[in-house]
């Protein structure tokens, strides 16, 4: 009987401390309106600039072009890092994610990898091969961490790695160097802005047609 009372109790105890640190993974949601020239406001959702994902967690993270806007493939080719948010914190990472391109809701373009590895202040997809001609008005990346590790040692680093887990901090709403189109290391991909009149123009317009209607008149 002794054995058994004391065997719970050391079972009570594991149980305890394992309740009293849980482990659980974060599912963030971030949703981005882009306006253009590297502009871009944060919709309903989660703000990645001060979330910090560990091992476990994952993002989806959607960047809608704004009204009519696109983006137009002009030189088909590789584009490094199409969508990628850079981090704070120097390491490799590894993770699994889907990168689903759109127009006007209907995906044109999709990518898929598992195991993928990132180094060192990005974490996402890395180079993703797109055809000319490619449009799209939206961009979806489904990323889950499996691990980021402190590896990164540059010449003279006065603090040699780790080699243990860090965080992993977003530093914006945008991919690490910009939007597509702004993105130097990468060029090859445009962003269309249609242009809408302004009210004063409308106006300009009406007068026109109404004076072109009067002409039509009289010479009949």
């Amino acid at each position: 009987m002794t054995n058994l009372n004391s065997r719970l109790i050391v079972g009570a105890i594991v149980m305890t401390s394992c309740l009293a640190v849980p482990a659980f993974a974060t599912s963030y949601i971030f949703n981005v309106e882009y306006q253009g020239a590297g502009l871009a406001s944060l919709l309903p959702g989660d703000n990645p600039v001060g979330a910090t994902l560990v091992g476990g967690d994952s993002f989806s993270w959607n960047i809608r072009a704004e009204g009519t806007e696109y983006w137009h493939v002009t030189t088909g080719g590789g584009f490094f890092p199409l969508m990628a948010f850079g981090v704070n914190e120097p390491g490799t990472r590894t993770g699994d994610f889907t990168l689903s391109l759109r127009r006007n809701s209907s995906e044109v373009f999709s990518l898929t990898e598992t195991g993928s590895n990132q180094a060192w202040v990005h974490m996402g997809t890395n180079t993703v091969d797109l055809a000319s001609g490619l449009e799209f008005d939206e961009m979806q990346l489904d990323y889950s961490l499996t691990s980021a590790i402190d590896n990164y040692d540059p010449p003279g680093n006065p603090t040699p790695p780790t080699g243990g887990p860090i965080g992993s901090s977003p530093t914006g709403l945008l991919p690490i160097f910009g939007a597509p189109e702004m993105n130097f290391y990468s060029p090859g991909i445009d962003y269309v802005q249609t242009a809408v009149p302004e009210p004063g123009t409308w106006a300009m317009l009406l007068v026109g047609l109404g004076l072109l209607g009067v002409g039509a008149r009289r010479r009949k």
